[in-house]
């Protein structure tokens, strides 16, 4: 039976880091996935496959067809879903940004990390994800990616809320979507 997923790719579209998402699209089409879609142009790759696709082929395929690395944060569309009823605040006025693990940190880590909120911010490591809640939108933040990656010890990335909602609305949700929005 096949199955939707997310690749979440770190560091799409920064610097000197740029592809177009046409040609990110034809790698997991030239790895025999169907349904392929991305989602903004910056490393959100929704695709079908008959079982957990491969990560460690995802990203050498990636390197291969572009010259430099990306990390793949893999989910299937049931975690995207329990992430999303996770989410422990509701108000719409919040700004939560969501940051994928490669693997479950180590408890007292993330513990350690949850303590590093400052008020009114808060982080909750939930299994493979961080959710940072921001004060608002256009104030800057107290916590930064690198404190996350030097207490957890490992490579992450991040999206908003926002974009997480619009995969899972748009593309796992539904009908099979594959032209980019």
């Amino acid at each position: 039976m096949r199955m939707r997923y997310v690749a979440f790719l770190r560091a799409i579209n920064t610097g000197n880091r740029r592809i177009k998402m046409v040609d990110l699209r034809s790698v997991y089409t030239d790895l025999g996935h169907d349904e392929v879609a991305t989602h903004l142009a910056s490393g959100n790759v929704i695709f079908a496959a008959d079982g957990p696709p491969d990560t460690q082929q995802l990203e050498d395929a990636f390197e291969e067809r572009f010259g430099f690395d990306s990390e793949v944060f893999l989910r299937s569309a049931s975690q995207v879903s329990t992430l999303l009823q996770s989410i422990p605040w509701t108000n719409p006025d919040d700004v939560v940004e969501v940051s994928f693990l490669g693997a479950l940190p180590d408890p007292e880590a993330a513990r350690a990390l949850e303590a590093t909120a400052a008020e009114p911010e808060a982080i909750e490591v939930i299994g493979t994800e961080i959710l940072f809640l921001r004060e608002g939108k256009g104030v800057e933040t107290t916590h930064k990616e690198s404190t996350s990656v030097r207490l957890l010890g490992m490579q992450m990335t991040r999206r908003g809320l926002a974009t997480v909602e619009g995969i899972h609305d748009r593309f796992l949700s539904g009908p099979s979507e594959t032209a980019d929005r």
